[in-house]
């Protein structure tokens, strides 16, 4: 009970700083416009030369909502990397040690940061949300909601263990945001969300089978826009969970082991 009353706390707090400065609503809702406006042009001229034809690999022509689905999925799962960001932060300024000194734990930290980048991402996805439903892209039944929702909440619990394993780095290297903007720039390439992974050459697409929320992304589009899975459905859920789960252990044993190393032996910085 206390645990879950210090992450209320942490994240009424978080809410109450982001309501303070506005400006970053405005920024976090006009950014995906801006982002998507390129793609609509790309997609919608794409399609009328042949330039854009997928349909072969992905089993669909959707190409406009098989792009919103993957942006917005990866945006929720970059969202709970948010906390990396603020544990920079508050390194940069001089306030580890008063974080480390507070009732609050780490992975409460964690929990309560990521608390407010999930709802800022809510809030900025909505415009894509809006033209997904203009287009159609929801149609679906109420199973087809129960699964998609399965699905990512699975893929949450892997982007947790990811949040621990860089939270910990961050600990001991200090630069764990510089990881977190490597994973964030190369996610369109090696995830699918720009195009689909089996483009890809050998070597990036064994890459590409390692991260979890390739096949989350994949299993998504298969429930809303019934295009082509890279394996079965079956196995590809099987898969999303398994290693959901091994990445969630491994980013907690890695983070307890990282704090431990910390405590003991200080930052270190490259």
């Amino acid at each position: 009970m206390g645990s879950l009353v210090r992450f209320l706390y942490l994240a009424k707090a978080s809410l109450l700083t982001a309501k303070r400065y506005k400006i970053d609503w405005y920024g976090n809702v006009l950014m995906p416009i801006l982002g998507v406006l390129p793609v609509i042009i790309a997609v919608w001229y794409g399609n009328r030369i042949g330039f854009l034809d997928f349909s072969d690999v992905v089993g669909t022509e959707k190409f406009f909502e098989y792009y919103i689905l993957g942006v917005t999925y990866w945006n929720y799962v970059e969202a709970v990397w948010a906390s990396i960001f603020m544990l920079r932060e508050h390194m940069r300024i001089g306030q580890l040690e008063e974080l480390l000194l507070t009732p609050v734990k780490p992975w409460e930290y964690i929990l309560g940061w990521s608390f407010l980048a999930i709802i800022l991402t809510t809030v900025s996805s909505m415009p894509l949300i809006l033209i997904a439903i203009a287009v159609n892209i929801f149609h679906t039944s109420i199973k087809a909601y129960i699964l998609a929702t399965f699905i990512f909440l699975i893929s949450m619990i892997a982007s947790f263990g990811f949040a621990f394993l860089i939270f910990g780095l961050t600990l001991v290297i200090r630069e764990g945001d510089e990881i977190v903007s490597l994973l964030g720039n190369a996610a369109p390439l090696l995830g699918g969300l720009y195009f689909p992974v089996t483009l890809l050459p050998t070597p990036l697409l064994i890459i590409s089978y390692v991260f979890p929320f390739t096949w989350g992304v994949d299993l998504l589009r298969t429930v809303f826009l019934g295009s082509k899975t890279i394996l079965s459905f079956e196995t590809e859920l099987i898969l999303l969970f398994i290693m959901s789960l091994g990445y969630f252990g491994m980013g907690i044993l890695s983070y307890k082991l990282l704090e431990i190393k910390m405590r003991r032996k200080g930052i270190q910085g490259f």
